[in-house]
């Protein structure tokens, strides 16, 4: 954004000092306002600053709004990624939001603020940039957007509770839906506030023993980078809950945790999908050893170990218990309409039919391995990325002619355009190796010419 930095088109500044000698007209800053302008106890909004005004402004409990990974609780010393939504329209947007214990709501603070990109900073309360802990003579931190940050209307940044219960936390936030003016008249300014309280002490998390870490798509206690997984066990989580909401980096990449639930395969950050009580589905960090990697599971009621073991690729296609039928386990692919590939009627609310030679059909399939260029986990796919193995599809005794890439606007997912070849009708076995390595799963796909 190429913005002369003093225009100043977000949120206020600076003003107790120069209100004399700057017409009314004055810029709000696009680079986060000054502290102390969240609505909170002790606090103004930009709005009653008069570097942003506009009808009704401050408006109170709408417009802009928190998500918090753990719901409004939180564990002590656990850290959440806390993401901020202005849920208005505008053509620039800015926020700040601070944390206080209940015991101290003007001046105390709870916990600690960490920016986790260019979108967003943190100044502690004498208007520095946090870089380490604020002076304790003015703790209090408040997270805003940047200059980088202002073209968006969603941001994120990690919070850790206190290392003790404090009781009741109270958040403040103060959106800004801006019209980009170049003055600060016709903007809105809007205040929310939660109350989070101390989370019951969870259980212990457990991996089961048999078979703990299996890779989806029943694709079998098989590992490699990149490949998706799903983890079982015990006191995992306290409820079922996936992604939805919480992807940062304009929705383009997953989070590391979600409800202070989190995982690490060989030491490294697993991209989060979903937990629950007794399962985790989690994408293998890309940056994995091979061999014997630990897999490490933290919930705010501790840490859970195993083993398992990466290869370099790890092959598995689409399927599901559902398309297993009268002891065949047939594949999930797909018409290029979107209708199964199967006898009609295989299973019921479904729709399929058989294929024939020469159809194109869609094979889904994880454990495809490293890509060129490389696809980092975690990360909405984008662009031709294609799997340094070399793969090979066979259905009965004929191979496929086959495309092999990543799908785009998926993550960790390959897709497979396989053509179907001049084989027998009924249901025949199909297969996908990846430099020579097999599924092994078994699976049927159906012809008819």
């Amino acid at each position: 954004m190429k913005e002369i930095k003093h225009k100043r088109l977000i949120l206020c500044g600076r003003i107790a000092a120069v209100l004399a000698v700057v017409p009314i007209l004055m810029l709000g800053h696009p680079d986060g306002p000054d502290p102390r302008n969240t609505g909170a106890p002790g606090d103004k909004t930009c709005a009653q600053a008069s570097c942003h005004v506009g009808p009704g402004n401050p408006t109170a409990g709408s417009g802009v709004e928190i998500s918090f990974p753990g719901g409004l609780t939180y564990s002590p010393g656990v850290k959440q990624t806390i993401t901020v939504r202005v849920t208005e329209s505008a053509n620039r947007f800015g926020f700040q939001a601070t944390a206080r214990p209940g015991s101290n709501l003007s001046n105390g603070q709870a916990g600690d603020f960490t920016a986790t990109d260019e979108r967003v900073q943190v100044l502690c309360e004498d208007g520095r940039v946090k870089t380490s802990a604020c002076n304790s003579a003015a703790p209090v931190q408040f997270a805003e957007q940047t200059l980088a940050g202002s073209a968006a209307n969603t941001w994120s940044f990690d919070w850790t509770p206190p290392a003790t219960d404090v009781g009741t936390i109270n958040f403040y936030v103060a959106g800004n839906a801006a019209n980009g003016n170049g003055t600060n008249a016709g903007d809105r300014i809007f205040t929310r506030s939660y109350t989070l309280t101390p989370a019951a002490s969870a259980p212990p998390p457990g991996i089961r023993a048999e078979q703990p870490v299996l890779q989806a798509f029943l694709g079998g206690q098989r590992l490699s980078p990149g490949t998706w997984l799903e983890i079982y066990g015990s006191n995992l989580a306290t409820a079922n809950k996936d992604w939805g909401g919480l992807f940062t980096e304009n929705n383009t990449k997953a989070p590391s945790s979600i409800d202070g639930v989190s995982v690490a395969i060989d030491g490294k950050p697993a991209a989060m999908y979903f937990i629950s009580p007794n399962q985790i589905n989690v994408q293998a960090p890309d940056t994995i050893g091979l061999g014997p990697v630990s897999v490490e599971v933290t919930t705010p009621g501790g840490k859970a170990t195993t083993t398992a073991t990466a290869t370099a690729v790890s092959p598995a296609m689409l399927t599901t218990p559902a398309f297993k039928v009268n002891g065949k386990q047939y594949i999930a692919a797909l018409h290029q309409d979107r209708v199964f590939v199967g006898p009609a009627g295989l299973i019921a609310g479904a729709s399929f039919r058989p294929a024939k030679p020469g159809d194109i059909v869609t094979i889904y399939t994880v454990g495809c391995g490293a890509t060129e260029p490389a696809s980092p986990s975690g990360v909405v796919v984008a662009g031709l990325r294609t799997p340094k193995a070399a793969a090979r599809v066979t259905i009965g005794q004929a191979t496929a002619q086959a495309a092999v890439a990543l799908s785009p606007g998926s993550i960790g997912l390959c897709q497979v355009n396989a053509t179907i070849p001049n084989v027998s009708n009924g249901d025949q076995p199909i297969e996908l190796t990846l430099d020579g390595s097999p599924t092994g799963q078994g699976l049927f796909i159906t012809v008819q010419q």
